[in-house]
């Protein structure tokens, strides 16, 4: 593994300092290859919770890691993991099974599932102003181009300046190990306020907006796609930026 390959899983991992982090967001920004190979370890990271659950994985370190795993080898040491993770939920009976390639396990609805998984990103990339961002607003026209090659759909950046927000950027986020894409907007006050889009099969639902503690989410569900709308602001505001949002990407 090269000096940046282990940059870039520190930086997916938490693990490194600020000075590191805005390092790496400046090659990610700019560097397709980076990107993707951060891509590659978000969802690395995201089959290991999908199988393991994050209490297990942080339940069980000794029992996850070979005992003579060297650190310089970290995506190895996510591949042991997970086998030892699959092997722990068999020996638990935790349900679920690899079909196909993909964990099927037991949870809740793939709807209730995404929107928990969006809440808990925002609440920590809203509190990130110097981080707020993977690939800046600059580069809107890739970075559309880039979230809707892997959603497999025409992505277009929503405008909201007439609700008081601006574009600030946006990231690739992975849930239950499918992208979903994630475009983050700023006001002039309270904190930044996320557009998320995801693949979703099933009926169209209508706009439903609810409760995440301090945050308001606004969620559907059309032509195979979910979004949320997630911010902590008023429930009405949620509605209203739902209601743009459907207006410019549903016409």
């Amino acid at each position: 593994m090269t000096a940046t390959e282990t940059m870039l899983l520190a930086y997916v991992d938490g693990e490194l300092d600020a000075a590191g982090v805005r390092e790496v967001e400046a090659l990610i920004a700019t560097d397709p290859q980076a990107r993707r190979t951060v891509e590659m370890y978000r969802e690395t990271a995201a089959l290991l919770r999908a199988a393991c659950g994050e209490a297990t994985y942080a339940a069980e370190p000794a029992r996850l890691l070979p005992p003579a795993l060297p650190r310089p080898w970290p995506r190895r040491r996510l591949v042991w993991a997970a086998a030892a993770c699959l092997a722990l939920g068999v020996a638990a009976g935790v349900g679920g099974s690899w079909i196909g390639g993909t964990w099927v396990g037991t949870r809740t609805s793939e709807m209730t599932a995404l929107v928990d998984e969006i809440a808990e990103y925002h609440a920590v990339f809203s509190r990130e102003p110097d981080h707020l961002v993977e690939v800046p607003a600059a580069h809107a026209q890739e970075l559309a181009a880039w979230l809707g090659t892997r959603l497999q759909r025409r992505l277009d950046i929503p405008d909201l300046a007439a609700e008081g927000l601006r574009f600030a950027g946006g990231r690739m986020l992975v849930v239950n190990g499918a992208p979903v894409a994630q475009f983050m907007y700023t006001r002039a006050q309270g904190l930044p306020v996320a557009v998320c889009v995801g693949r979703s099969e099933g009926a169209a639902q209508p706009v439903a907006v609810e409760r995440r503690g301090a945050l308001r989410v606004a969620v559907w569900r059309q032509d195979g796609l979910a979004y949320v709308v997630v911010g902590e602001m008023p429930g009405d505001l949620a509605r209203d930026i739902a209601a743009r949002v459907r207006a410019q990407l549903h016409a």
